[in-house]
């Protein structure tokens, strides 16, 4: 069995061709979605899950990964404490370091605020 990671809401490629059947089987899926020339993008934990159902049967494994808020470091949701409380269907997430410091709260209220700063208000 190969695992493979990848990030909700990022393109991938699956690394073993699909055949037809298959293909139309996996854009059925709500939560997945194809982009030519890009691949795959899931946007759902749920959806990952019934891709993986499909994939199993050509000996290969999607693994999330998400980015950690405040440092970016990639997080494997396999390995997050939290992962049986987890909602599953973010694209960040706070990893081990960042969430243990004294200061994160402040942190992470920064980083909305620098986030925010870069959004252009929309006119009406």
């Amino acid at each position: 069995m190969q695992y493979m990671k990848i990030r909700y809401g990022e393109p991938f490629s699956i690394p073993r061709r699909l055949g037809t059947e298959l293909f139309k089987e996996v854009v059925r899926i709500r939560g997945i979605d194809y982009v030519k020339g890009k691949g795959f993008i899931v946007s759902d934990y749920y959806a990952l899950s019934s891709l993986n159902k499909i994939l199993v049967k050509l000996g290969l494994i999607l693994k999330p990964e998400v980015k950690c808020f405040l440092c970016g470091k990639n997080i494997d949701c396999d390995k997050c404490e939290f992962s049986q409380v987890c909602r599953k269907n973010v694209s960040t997430c706070l990893c081990d370091v960042c969430i243990s410091k004294f200061s994160l709260v402040s942190d992470y209220i920064s980083r909305q605020k620098s986030l925010l700063s870069n959004v252009k208000p929309s006119i009406r």
